[in-house]
């Protein structure tokens, strides 16, 4: 009788394994899983640095996703304002009054897609340094001196410039009423060679310029850092 039992259920078992593996009856562990959204990729591009008070821009890139889907873009910024592009792939963003070594970091959030996907499917960011803007700046100005005490100026000048090796300086020389043509242009020129000859600068980051002519003759020694706007000569005699 155990026999007969033990007979039956292996019977059994096999006759529904067998109606199991009947084509169509098989249900994979896979085929079972919710199918997973079809998510894009976003990525944010801007500058690494833009100037205070210059307009700043940064544009959202969207690849792959449905391609049913009209992405919806919103977009928020750490500082500074949103002046345009609200809505769509770009921005404009003001820096008007931001500080020195501020920085702005937007983030742009897609509407319109699956909501299980992530950040860096539908939302991205990107951040840009704010600087201020390098400007040139006018260390000294004196008229006749005795070789000595200008000697003396021009070293104050040196010391300027090694403190800061990626600057340039500016000579500019004024002639006076009584002077004559040319006059300006070889006090520039004798100071820049004290400055090659006897304090070791690089030729290249001493530029002279004859500024015409003032009441008096004069000399101006200015510093200007890299991407600073050039400074420009202010005679105030015509001749």
């Amino acid at each position: 009788m155990n026999f007969d039992v033990r007979r039956f259920a292996l019977l059994f078992a096999l006759a529904l394994l067998l109606f199991n593996a009947r084509p169509g009856s098989f249900v994979s562990a896979q085929q079972k899983q919710p199918a997973k959204p079809d998510c894009p990729v976003t990525k944010v591009t801007c500058p690494d640095m833009v100037y205070i008070n210059d307009k700043l821009e940064m544009t959202a890139n969207v690849s792959g996703g449905d391609s049913n889907v009209t992405p919806t873009y919103n977009w928020s910024v750490s500082a500074g304002t949103i002046e345009s592009g609200q809505g769509t792939s770009t921005i404009s963003v003001s820096t008007k009054d931001l500080s020195d070594d501020q920085s702005i970091t937007a983030t742009v959030e897609l509407g319109g897609y699956d909501r299980e996907c992530g950040y860096g499917q539908t939302a991205a960011s990107c951040t840009t340094s704010v600087m201020k803007k390098a400007e040139a700046r006018k260390l000294d100005e004196y008229g006749k001196l005795l070789p000595k005490d200008e000697n003396a100026r021009l070293d104050q000048f040196t010391i300027e410039l090694q403190m800061d090796p990626t600057s340039q300086g500016y000579i500019i020389a004024y002639g006076g009423r009584a002077s004559r043509a040319g006059d300006a242009q070889k006090a520039a020129d004798r100071s820049k060679e004290y400055l090659i000859n006897k304090r070791g600068l690089d030729r290249d980051r001493i530029v002279t310029v004859a500024g015409g002519y003032r009441e008096q003759p004069a000399i101006e020694l200015w510093l200007v850092p890299s991407r600073a706007q050039l400074p420009k000569a202010t005679p105030t005699v015509k001749k």
